[in-house]
Formats: structure tokens, sequence, C-alpha cells
């Protein structure tokens, strides 16, 4: 399981919505993003959760390598899938970043 878990690209992704953006069109467009990104060699998995508090969106995806990683990220800024989801959001507020794991994963 370890070296699984030790296999996998983490990408990041926290960004805030467009003025006038609501969270259910944001929530509308988010499927056919994630059936994109399933098709995408490398594709492990996605979440994407919200936290209130600070009115910004947390998207998850892992990846099976950094060159997956890239590879879809270059992808998905043509993609006429992921277009409009990228539409509602606020691009000067986002951050994207790639990781490798740099400790064993801790479970409970």
């Amino acid at each position: 399981m370890m070296d699984e878990q030790a296999n996998k690209v983490l990408e990041l992704v926290v960004f805030k919505l467009k003025a006038g953006v609501t969270p259910e069109q944001l929530l509308g467009a988010v499927d056919a993003v994630s059936e994109w990104a399933g098709r995408q060699p490398g594709f492990v998995s996605r979440d994407l959760s919200y936290s209130s508090k600070d009115d910004k969106w947390i998207d998850v995806v892992w990846w099976r390598s950094l060159k997956d990683a890239q590879s879809a990220a270059h992808a998905a800024e043509t993609s006429t899938e992921c277009a409009p989801m990228f539409g509602l959001i606020d691009h000067e507020s986002m951050l994207m970043l790639h990781g490798e794991p740099a400790t064993a994963p801790a479970s409970h």
C-alpha cells in the first residue's frame, strides 16, 4: 500500500468563484471536469471541498506521475469540457500546486 501511495502526485487547486457566480453553478460544471480528468492518462482520483470560512474551493486531484499531472493541466487549458467550470473561477485568486509525497501516508 505504501508503494502505491508513494507513487502518486498531488494536484492541489485552491480558488474563489468570480463575483456573482453561485456555488450551484460551479457544482453544475464539476462532473464534466471529473469525467474529462478520468479519461486522462495517470488519473487516480478527484475530490472537491469548500471552505465556507474562507469562501474558497479546494480541488484535490491525484495522478500517477508528475508528467501525467502536468500533461493533464496543459490539456485542460484548451478542453471544451473544462471551459465551463474554468469560466466560473476567479483566476486571480487561484493557487495551483503539484507535489510528490514527502512522507509515508498516515491513516486511521
